[in-house]
């Protein structure tokens, strides 16, 4: 029987928010029955819960995941069982404004996770919200985390800490991570960060802004949901049990973009400055643009405008190495021997370790000769797509240029008279090498396409033949 025909089929109450907190007759009814609803423990529990939870306003549904959260023994004094994870865009702003309102927040603690790379007006609404909520606002900001890589596949990566500056994240690992590798930049700027306090707090359930409205995976989201704590793939340094996880409440999952506005409008919530001036969604100044429109009508893609300008065409280094590391570890668990694929360059010189120096550096490449390099990994779903282009640079038999590769995988990047000329952050990457008259190496920063990279070589080949 629904929980609504318990407080007589009360199935279309929507009271929408006041300035008062005090609950009606009615509501005051309904918060009593919601809280006769424990944390289910079947899909089937959850299933009929949702069925429950998707009629609700955010209030009521805030309130049950509290006083639900409230009977947990979060285990010390540290503990938080339910925290709200934002980034303080509109849903995220509603939410906290209900946690306000309800006189939720001296319990429900904020996370924010500051990449380093927000806008200027993010950093200064930090303030805002702080002087807005005042004193029952807990509010945690995150920082990158420092993850020391492996100096080989089989070395472990070891958590050294925060980063608090730009500079010191471009050092650690380089400007145009972001770019390269967009998942380990995730991983070490959000993910990572917010697991880590997570944890230390014992959280057991976390609040998100997500919308169906929002279009894409979130588009079949229910209001409650468990993440089952994925395997140590990543080489996560947030290590759980298998088969244990967190649930995530997602209050706002039947709301669209314009209610939210409503609300924040209608209740005088303080928002980010850049949403006037036209931005619906905001995230780090590089990957974050104005929407676009979509094909139906005038209607704009609320998300459109975020994660643009990543390489797509690439395999990040890092989160790379470590995935195969992690096949390898399962394959020698499994009694298994990882097959290495093939990536087939008739003309290609491999290179390891010990022939590298002697290719790339000696006597082996004349003056006015190019070597054009190759870092790659036979893993790589991105260099398996470009085998083919380069195998047919390297039969095309341009004058005085020769193709070579390296394979980064278990090998790492040699130096050149301890300086570490080739800058690898993803793979394929390619490099020219020329003695002219001395030893240069140059990055190619074009498409990955055939006719792209011959006219790049002509052009350095001709420079070098001028001089």
């Amino acid at each position: 029987m629904s929980l609504f025909s318990n407080i007589g089929e009360q199935q279309h109450l929507s009271v929408e928010h006041n300035k008062e907190t005090d609950n009606s007759t009615a509501e005051t009814e309904l918060l009593h029955a919601l809280y006769e609803l424990p944390l289910p423990t079947t899909q089937q529990e959850l299933i009929e819960l949702n069925d429950e939870l998707a009629g609700l306003e955010p209030k009521f549904i805030l309130q049950w995941a509290h006083h639900a959260l409230s009977k947990v023994d979060g285990g010390g004094w540290m503990s938080h069982p339910l925290v709200q994870v934002t980034s303080f865009g509109p849903s995220g702003l509603v939410i906290l404004d209900h946690l306000s309102k309800f006189n939720l927040l001296d319990t429900t603690p904020v996370i924010t996770m500051d990449t380093l790379y927000l806008f200027q007006d993010s950093y200064v609404f930090y303030d805002t919200v702080r002087s807005h909520y005042k004193s029952p606002l807990h509010l945690t900001i995150t920082k990158p985390a420092h993850i020391a890589q492996p100096p080989e596949l089989n070395g472990d990566s070891v958590f050294k800490g925060f980063i608090h500056t730009r500079k010191e994240f471009e050092k650690v690992y380089s400007p145009t991570l972001w770019k390269t590798d967009p998942q380990y930049y995730t991983k070490v700027t959000k993910l990572d960060p917010l697991q880590q306090k997570l944890e230390e707090w014992n959280a057991v359930m976390w609040i998100t802004g997500r919308r169906r409205s929002q279009g894409g995976e979130r588009g079949e989201i229910n209001v409650l949901e468990f993440d089952s704590f994925p395997p140590d793939e990543l080489d996560q340094r947030v290590k759980s049990e298998e088969g244990k996880g967190r649930w995530k409440l997602n209050p706002l999952a039947y709301w669209s973009y314009d209610k939210v506005w409503k609300y924040i409008r209608d209740n005088k919530v303080p928002y980010n400055r850049l949403y006037d001036l036209g931005f619906t969604s905001i995230g780090d100044e590089m990957t974050t643009a104005l929407p676009k429109k979509s094909n139906v009508g005038d209607v704009i893609d609320e998300r459109s405008g975020r994660f643009i300008g990543f390489n797509r065409t690439e395999c990040g280094l890092h989160s790379h190495l470590q995935k195969i590391k992690a096949l390898k570890k399962h394959k020698k668990d499994s009694g298994e021997e990882l097959a290495v694929p093939e990536l087939l360059c008739e003309k290609c010189i491999d290179l390891n370790r010990e022939t590298f120096m002697e290719t790339v550096r000696s006597n082996n490449l004349q003056e006015k000769s190019l070597l054009l390099l190759e870092f790659y990994s036979p893993f790589c779903g991105s260099c398996h797509e470009f085998a083919p282009i380069l195998n047919r640079v390297a039969n095309y038999q341009m004058p005085n240029v020769k193709v070579a590769r390296f394979d980064i995988t278990e090998q790492s990047i040699p130096k050149i008279d301890n300086q570490e000329v080739f800058q690898v952050e993803a793979t394929p990457t390619l490099y020219l090498v020329r003695y002219n008259p001395s030893f240069h190496a140059e990055l190619y920063n074009g498409k990955h396409d055939f006719v792209e990279i011959l006219r790049w070589l002509t052009e350095k080949g001709e420079t070098t033949g001028s001089r």
